[in-house]
């Protein structure tokens, strides 16, 4: 008994389901290691963000008092 063409396109797309499967399984575990280093980019970012904002608010408050003493002086 041979077998059709046709079961060969089957069986070549059920080694690569699971070819795909288990790369997908290595790749998730290399990501998973990565993400220690995405939490301490993370972490500093938030700091730069933080001192930019308190930047933001010294020069608010220093506007503020050029805008007071110019209305002051009309």
């Amino acid at each position: 008994m041979s077998i059709p063409w046709y079961a060969y396109i089957g069986a070549f797309a059920v080694v690569a389901w699971a070819a795909m499967v288990i790369i997908g399984a290595i790749a998730y575990a290399r990501s998973k290691g990565g993400a220690a280093k995405n939490t301490e980019v993370l972490e500093q970012n938030i700091a730069t963000n933080q001192a930019v904002l308190a930047k933001l608010d010294s020069i608010e408050t220093r506007l503020g008092v050029v805008e007071k003493t110019l209305t002051d002086i009309q």
